[in-house]
């Protein structure tokens, strides 16, 4: 799904109503306020590739080796604890990520250029799509 600027994605709503305060009035203003808030939010690195913050500046994180493995308890591998913290945070880290479509190059430029995610929507929109975390806090999902 691509990002749509927050004209395009009030106007694709019906027009609003303020004679009456009712739950689907009420809902769209939730949805609305949601976008709003959504588009305003500071940039990082976090929400382009998996990485974490330390000491207040981002570093992204390798794959951990075995990533993709089904590795189960029960099979008899035993699993250093080092590697299963590893991919817990790499886990995290990629379920943070918002937006996919762009190279690790691409995002450091975009971030040097681009302060807010609705930024984004003057130059790299079409280039840029959202995750399904970033569907969901973005209200475009509904």
């Amino acid at each position: 799904m691509k990002l749509v600027s927050m004209i395009d994605f009030v106007l694709k709503k019906e027009e609003l109503t303020f004679n009456t305060i009712d739950e689907y009035n009420n809902s769209r203003l939730i949805n609305i306020e949601r976008y709003a808030t959504f588009l305003s939010q500071p940039l990082n690195l976090g929400m382009f590739v998996p990485a974490i913050e330390v000491n207040g500046k981002w570093e992204v994180l390798e794959e951990p080796p075995h990533y993709n493995e089904k590795i189960s308890f029960f099979d008899g591998k035993i699993i250093p604890y080092k590697l299963i913290k590893q991919v817990e945070q790499y886990q995290q880290a990629k379920d943070r990520v918002l937006f996919e479509g762009l190279t690790l190059d691409s995002v450091e430029r975009l971030l040097l250029s681009c302060e807010t995610v609705e930024d984004l929507l003057d130059n790299y929109y079409r280039y840029i799509t959202l995750t399904a975390k970033g569907q969901e806090l973005s209200g475009l999902n509904k």
